[in-house]
């Protein structure tokens, strides 16, 4: 094989066979036939095989998975501790597996702000019963804030500064999208996880530090989250989760845990998100009127993924009365983003995933009237898909061309553009007509910069 593909990796086993074994999908078939031959094994093992594992049609029976542990030096004991592909050699698990203490919290988020970007897969870390719980974890435990450790002050002036830098950090990735500050993030986690482990303060700012911690780490989830690396968004999320528990912060754990569920939701582990969600619902009469409207916005999407669509519906609901409710004075600096057009957005995406096309496209136009610009270069691609559900081929036109012009202007963000590559293959039906091609070519242009 020639090497890694520059394509987002979806599955654990696209990991291991391009990045560990550097082998395509016809010579990785063929590793396993001749290996099984000499394990004793008869397998008929194809690059189509290889394709619907990947695909996650279906699991390799017990002598294939034998044979792929063995390719990989895996020991046979290793791989009777978790089900396929959890065993594969594809991501860390520290922030999963680490005791809900301070200490542990701390060295969590050392180890997050120093990883740097080495993810370039397209899939999740943690999957089904894992995930639900990480999320029962933070509900369970206690906070534990310690006494400050030996070096410099940090006073309430210098936790004070740090809060209006991460305040403009969130103001510039809603402008052109988060890729391009992700250094800067994790360059703010280092500074604070270094307060945390050498500097002198009270317990007042050490709480107040933790909760900036488990802040950054959220943010960097979801720019992580936005550029598709989904691993490292997942690992950013379970350490703000962590963050938060010892800062005693359910609003910023809630937070945390609404946005992992809806990745989860997005990357097909439907009960691993309801999991999460339940557990946010736990601190919901807890956290403010701004929490328990996201919290509601969020159910509404993994229910509606998860095929529930009349608690999609009811949580909905809930999401309009909460937002009538809410005080944007009284929301955390995280949460401002959070107001009529976002919810709109969830409405429209609800009629979008239920049928009901023509609702969505007034959703999601008036979603898109006052949002920031990543999130128009995003929505604008929604928008299109459901006016190609309404045969509107003119309004789907318009919108991808409005997404595609504010992607090639500086907006930076990999969801917008999978999202119009859906775009494009709806266009199929109309492949021939000049102003299609235009679009797709455009499209194009945009997935392979």
């Amino acid at each position: 094989m020639a090497g890694q593909s520059g394509c987002v990796l979806h599955h654990p086993l696209s990991y291991a066979r391009e990045v560990i074994l550097r082998m395509g999908k016809v010579e990785f078939a063929q590793a396993i036939r001749q290996q099984g031959r000499i394990l004793g094994y008869n397998l008929g093992t194809t690059r189509t095989t290889v394709f619907k594992w990947e695909r996650g049609d279906h699991d390799p029976d017990e002598p294939t998975q034998i044979v792929i542990a063995h390719l990989l030096r895996i020991p046979g004991s290793v791989r009777k501790q978790a089900p396929w592909p959890l065993w594969l050699p594809a991501w860390d698990t520290a922030a999963l597996d680490a005791p809900w203490t301070q200490a542990a919290t701390l060295e969590v988020l050392t180890s997050v702000a120093e990883s740097g970007l080495m993810d370039r897969r397209g899939f999740l870390g943690i999957g089904g019963t894992a995930l639900i719980g990480l999320g029962a974890q933070w509900v369970t435990a206690e906070p534990a804030l310690a006494a400050a450790a030996k070096g410099d002050m940090v006073t309430p002036t210098t936790v004070d500064r740090m809060r209006d830098r991460v305040t403009s950090l969130h103001a510039m990735e809603q402008e052109t999208g988060g890729g391009d500050y992700l250094e800067s993030a994790r360059a703010d986690l280092r500074l604070i996880s270094r307060m945390l482990e050498h500097g002198r303060y009270s317990e007042d700012t050490a709480q107040r530090l933790y909760g900036l911690a488990a802040e950054v780490c959220c943010l960097l989830g979801w720019m992580s989250y936005d550029a598709s690396l989904h691993g490292a968004a997942q690992k950013h999320y379970a350490a703000a989760l962590r963050a938060s528990k010892t800062a005693g912060d359910d609003t910023l754990g809630a937070h945390a845990l609404c946005f992992m569920a809806t990745q989860a939701a997005n990357q097909r582990e439907q009960r691993g998100a309801v999991g999460l969600m339940d557990s946010a619902e736990a601190v919901r009469s807890r956290v403010p009127a701004s929490m328990r409207a996201s919290i509601a916005a969020h159910q509404t999407t993994v229910y509606v993924k998860a095929g529930e669509e009349k608690k999609a519906a009811a949580a909905l609901n809930r999401a309009f009365d909460a937002l009538g409710r809410m005080d944007h004075a009284e929301a955390p600096t995280y949460l401002r983003w959070f107001g009529e057009a976002q919810l709109r957005s969830t409405e429209g995406r609800f009629y979008l995933n239920t049928g009901q096309a023509a609702k969505a496209t007034d959703s999601l136009e008036r979603s898109v009237k006052h949002a920031a610009p990543r999130d128009k270069a995003v929505r604008y691609g929604t928008v299109a898909l459901a006016y190609q559900r309404t045969g509107d081929l003119d309004g789907a036109l318009e919108a991808t061309h409005k997404a595609a012009r504010l992607l090639e202007e500086g907006v930076h963000s990999r969801r917008g553009i999978e999202r119009l590559e859906d775009v494009r293959k709806g266009f199929a039906p109309h492949r021939h007509e000049p102003r299609v091609k235009e679009a797709s070519e455009r499209i194009t242009a945009l997935s392979s910069a």
